[in-house]
């Protein structure tokens, strides 16, 4: 499911999950990094340079349901890769956002960084892939 991790990512460039095309997101990496997009990423979101990966929790997944806490399982379990985990906390999916600190930090002891929404989450990528 995590097929990206053999890959080797250049510096500067990031490789995006097809379902991000044409997205607030990839709209806005596009010229501050190389996007390619690849649709066999499979759980994984984004995939950086330096065997790091984003998976991205938008705030219409955490109202959903639980479908996103599955993917974070299994991204887990199945990969040695560094994961870290953007999720939007925006005023509607707040009310979530401490069962997800949870589960991500102390249940998968994975890496979470909250963003408002996809304009500051493309900002966030660039600086991961700048350093």
């Amino acid at each position: 499911p995590v097929t990206a991790g053999s890959i080797v990512v250049p510096l500067g460039h990031v490789i995006g999950n097809e379902k991000w095309r044409g997205s607030e997101l990839a709209q806005r990496l596009q010229g501050k990094v190389r996007l390619i997009f690849e649709d066999a990423l499979g759980l994984v979101d984004f995939h950086l340079p330096n065997r790091t990966c984003i998976l991205l929790i938008s705030e219409a997944d955490m109202v959903a349901g639980d479908e996103f806490k599955r993917r974070l399982v299994k991204f887990r379990n199945a990969s040695s890769l560094k994961g870290i985990v953007i999720v939007e906390k925006t005023p509607i999916s707040d009310q979530y956002y401490l069962g997800v600190q949870k589960l991500v930090v102390l249940e998968l002891g994975m890496v979470l960084l909250p963003v408002a929404n996809q304009g500051e989450a493309s900002q966030l990528i660039i600086q991961l892939v700048s350093f």
